[in-house]
């Protein structure tokens, strides 16, 4: 009688929301049968299911998915007080209030970190929301603080289910912008390592002397070496290890510990330095205005290139797991 009287209720609550029910519907082929089957003229079709019987979580599922095979969405409905399934398909659970049925759990809102409980509602206005999709069922990824047992499915407003969304993407982007400085921070040490190993070996070759020379009296060069000494108010000089190709065909400016403080005048499309000139993170100097707005493009684009880069190892390595 239980069960007859809640099928009842649940064709009550259809047909108040401008849909179409009928009792006891099977499937085409047997496979299900649908306690209440709410449709509308477009043939949209969700079967409103009184479970009162036990049923494990693995038979409910079943069910549900041969439903679904049809075409048939399945919302569960069962006014027991342990509901071992409740939350592993789309449920809720109902109470008597006086001489009405309303809705428990699990009904929830989204409230910028955790889902919270929303208020018990009548059934027939629980059917209503679910039936106009002012509810739906929802797998949440974030805390739940409206059961004390988290579960698989929900119900919640769609703008509940745009604002996790909203939230794990801004999360993701700042996780992955971490990870990124993080990237570069390492990078840039590596990078300064390598010019400072560059330095002490060049300083190891007297024959190099004559081309520090040339290079400290190139145009523009003592400028730029003003600009260096004020930007780390100490002794600049052009560096030894003139001439490597992580320069770019650029000078290297260096502190008296040989220590890389700036490059002057590199060539946008000079060797295969490119990375290194992102990665160290220093000052580039140059003699014209011109000749740094066309590097400055080239840097741009050798940044496009690395990101695109990274983007496709990263897909490579998703592959592969």
């Amino acid at each position: 009688m239980a069960h007859h009287l809640l099928k009842l209720e649940l064709a009550q609550a259809a047909r108040a929301a401008g849909w179409m029910a009928e009792l006891e519907v099977s499937g085409p082929d047997g496979r299900w049968r649908a306690d209440v089957l709410a449709s509308t003229a477009n043939s949209w079709r969700v079967a409103l299911e009184a479970q009162l019987a036990s049923i494990t979580a693995a038979e409910i599922r079943a069910r549900t998915q041969r439903m679904g095979a049809d075409g048939v969405r399945a919302y569960w409905f069962s006014d027991r007080s342990r509901i071992p399934w409740l939350g592993a398909v789309p449920s809720v659970r109902l109470a008597r209030q006086g001489e009405d049925l309303v809705a428990i759990e699990p009904m929830a809102r989204f409230t910028g970190a955790y889902w919270d409980p929303e208020p018990s509602i009548p059934l027939s206005e629980f059917v209503g929301r679910v039936l106009t999709s002012r509810f739906v069922s929802h797998a949440p990824r974030t805390p739940q603080r409206h059961v004390v047992q988290p579960v698989t499915q929900l119900w919640a407003h769609p703008k509940c289910v745009l604002a996790e969304a909203k939230k794990l993407r801004d999360e993701e982007k700042q996780q992955r912008a971490a990870l990124e400085e993080q990237e570069r921070v390492e990078r840039r040490w590596y990078a300064r390592q390598e010019a400072e190993r560059a330095e002490r070996m060049a300083r190891s070759d007297s024959d190099r002397a004559a081309l520090v020379r040339h290079s400290a009296r190139l145009p523009g060069i003592e400028r730029a070496i003003a600009q260096a000494a004020d930007m780390f108010l100490t002794r600049v000089t052009v560096g030894w290890s003139v001439g490597d190709s992580r320069y770019s065909s650029g000078v290297p400016l260096v502190n008296d510990r040989g220590t890389l403080l700036a490059v002057f005048d590199p060539l946008p499309l000079a060797g295969p330095c490119p990375d290194f000139l992102l990665d160290v993170g220093l000052p580039v100097l140059f003699p014209t205005e011109e000749r740094r707005k066309r590097f400055e493009e080239y840097r741009a684009t050798g940044e496009r290139l690395r990101r695109l880069r990274q983007q496709a190892m990263t897909a490579a390595l998703a592959d592969d797991e």
